[in-house]
């Protein structure tokens, strides 16, 4: 491979764009080049790795106002032309529309296109629209990545049988770490406060912790979402008198630091794709603890009891009782980490790369003996 195009939807700081940012910057050692394709500029962005071009092939202001149609076939116009005008040997595109329009976009360019499913497709593909629609481009798809295999199975045997199952790559800063010589009494979280997070039953399971171990401290990272949940959580936090032992630290670039010494993490979503803040907290070494949660992102990390231990998605009881049990024994704990850790030295950036290229290389050859 000499040349690839990479299409976000922005390099703001989410998960999907974080990965195609990783991917980026492992390739550009390789030797190859790339091109970052995005559909608008974010506020908070991921830096631009050295020797990637981003190029726009988005819309303007008064092209946003057209209609639906219009817009769809002005942006699968425009990657088509940046694709016929920089010629790569392989467009990846990194999840929703974006797989959708990679798919329409390399029709007739002999380039193939692989796509990526991210989310839960139990949710993100309930609709009958989503439905017609990843029935059709998946099926034209060259290649299709998943995360786990319960994502892969709902798609049915076709396109099973031309996908690969690769995990999120690790930032190496998470890898390696020596543990700390003492944990504090803290139970922290890092994710973006949105519902699909469920910070409440988090803080509720908390609440009860305290009540064994009511020295303990929560410290919970993240920035407000899209929706109203942070304040939520905070006028409970607030009406339930636990301002002193909840704490909001807002976001952070620096979790290594702040995470590493904490006596357990905990990620409490509804559903996850294969989440990047687990997989960062046990390769530090982190006792982690997450929701059993579909498409079954966390079970495919997590060996219960093992290298971390999982509880049923909204269920404060055992979520509480999970907490309680790492804070009862960290001696146990701290093996558990270290497990944890162990699993997580595998997903190197370099590694996981390499799976990508590897596989895309794979449809390259196919295509070309066609």
């Amino acid at each position: 491979m000499k040349k690839a195009i990479i299409h976000l939807n922005c390099l703001g700081r989410g998960g999907a764009e974080k990965v195609g940012v990783t991917l980026a910057a492992e390739m550009v050692k390789k030797g190859i080049g790339v091109i970052i394709a995005t559909e608008w500029t974010d506020k908070v962005e991921y830096p631009l790795p050295e020797g990637v071009i981003r190029e726009n092939v988005g819309l303007s202001d008064a092209e946003e106002k057209l209609s639906r149609l219009k817009k769809i076939n002005l942006r699968k116009a425009r990657l088509k032309a940046l694709i016929e005008r920089t010629s790569p040997d392989v467009v990846f595109a990194l999840g929703g529309n974006l797989n959708y329009r990679a798919v329409s976009a390399t029709r007739g360019t002999g380039v193939p296109a692989v796509v990526s499913v991210r989310s839960d497709p139990n949710v993100y593909y309930a609709s009958l629209s989503q439905k017609i629609l990843s029935h059709r481009y998946y099926k034209a798809a060259e290649g299709i990545v998943f995360q786990t295999e319960g994502a892969r199975d709902f798609f049915g045997p076709d396109i099973a049988r031309k996908s690969a199952i690769i995990v999120n790559p690790i930032d190496k800063k998470y890898i390696g770490m020596a543990p700390p010589a003492k944990r504090r009494k803290v139970i922290v979280s890092a994710s973006r406060f949105v519902y699909v997070k469920d910070h409440m039953t988090m803080v509720k399971a908390f609440e009860k912790a305290l009540e064994k171990h009511p020295d303990a401290i929560m410290e919970l990272y993240g920035g407000k979402g899209a929706d109203n949940e942070i304040f939520q959580v905070k006028e409970w936090v607030r009406s339930h008198g636990l301002t002193e032992k909840i704490l909001f630290m807002g976001s952070s670039i620096e979790l290594e630091k702040k995470l590493h010494d904490a006596s357990a993490f905990v990620l409490s979503s509804v559903y996850e794709g294969m989440p990047n803040a687990l997989m960062e907290a046990m390769a530090m070494g982190l006792p982690c603890i997450s929701s059993d949660c579909p498409p079954g992102g966390p079970r495919a990390l997590i060996e219960e009891g093992k290298n971390g231990l999982l509880f049923p998605v909204g269920d404060v009881d055992a979520l509480s009782k999970a907490m309680i049990r790492i804070l009862d024994d960290p001696e146990a704990s701290k093996e558990m980490g270290k497990r944890a850790a162990e699993k997580m030295s595998a997903y190197t950036a370099e590694n996981i790369t390499d799976t990508w290229l590897e596989y895309a290389e794979s449809i390259m050859r196919k295509n070309s003996e066609c």
